[in-house]
């Protein structure tokens, strides 16, 4: 009986890992909504505002968030320069606290939450 149990557990846990997204390694929210996890990127599923509230649940003293826009076909915008916030002791921000103090323009972005050794890719737009 065991064996049997074996015989199927096994390559179901082998299936999940392969279907399995590893955009969201962890919970992340920006404006109040949660980032669903998808592939190759989790997605903000409605335009938040350019103060939005970000918020990671990590138990890391220290979260690097990278935000770079994008075109339509999630594409680095060219010239465009990545905005970078750092989290210290704490889990929750704005996204217009950015270490060079510019706030973000409207548009497609794609954030890099960077938290316990793993990496969270969320794509977003800014209305």
């Amino acid at each position: 009986m065991k064996r049997l149990l074996l015989f199927f557990i096994v390559p179901a846990a082998f299936l999940y890992s392969l279907f399995a997204s590893d955009s969201l390694p962890f919970p992340v929210s920006l404006g109040g909504q949660a980032a669903k996890d998808g592939a190759p990127f989790a997605k903000i599923e409605n335009p938040v505002a350019a103060d939005a509230e970000l918020a990671v649940e990590s138990k890391s003293d220290m979260i690097i968030v990278n935000m770079n826009m994008v075109t339509a076909k999630n594409e680095p915008v060219q010239g465009s320069t990545p905005a970078v916030i750092l989290l210290q002791g704490k889990t929750k921000t704005n996204i217009d606290k950015t270490m060079d103090g510019k706030k973000l323009p409207a548009g497609n972005y794609i954030m890099s939450v960077v938290s316990e050794g793993k990496t969270a890719s969320i794509l977003f737009t800014i209305k």
